[in-house]
């Protein structure tokens, strides 16, 4: 399917790969153009990454957690977060559903399988610009950088990351 991206179409918007899978993804849309007589270098390739930000880096993960929670059990995203070598912690918690205990399945996503993924909890702006570095250097060109509110009222915390980002 990647391959055809770069044959057709003008480019690709990533969501959920890690770093590793960006850079297949990218290789295989490029690789794609190269075939059709096509200069890959036209292709607009878009990655998308999380962004949490507060002073306590903890309180950062907790909404982050809670995003990357439907991930790990909506059908398509499961499979492809298994394929990219995660099934000991996509299945290390129980599906709603299923649920033997009492701890909502947030709480099994653990900051360690966190931090494979492209999502960051971040305590400050300057600190989410460094970690982007990565994904500019894996191939692809701008970043998506949906912001995920941690306090009420959102519109204030979203408000905050904007003003926070234009001043760093």
């Amino acid at each position: 399917m990647t391959k055809l991206v770069g044959k057709i179409s003008d480019g690709v918007f990533i969501n959920m790969a890690t770093l590793a899978t960006i850079k297949d993804i990218v290789a295989r849309v490029r690789e794609g153009a190269v075939e059709a007589g096509r200069d890959p270098a036209k292709l607009e390739i878009i990655a998308k990454v999380r962004v949490s930000l507060n002073p306590d880096r903890a309180v950062a993960r907790s909404k982050l957690r809670q995003v990357l929670t439907f991930y790990n059990i909506a059908d398509h995203y499961k499979d492809m977060l298994i394929a990219s070598g995660f099934e000991p912690e996509v299945t290390a918690h129980p599906e709603p559903s299923k649920q033997a205990d009492s701890k909502p399945p947030a709480q099994h996503m653990t900051d360690e399988y966190m931090d494979k993924l492209p999502v960051i909890p971040a305590t400050s702006v300057k600190e989410v610009k460094e970690r982007l570095q990565a994904f500019r250097r894996s191939g692809r060109h701008p970043s998506r950088v949906p912001y995920v509110p941690v306090s009420e009222p959102v519109i204030d915390d979203a408000r905050r990351f904007v003003e926070a980002w234009g001043n760093a």
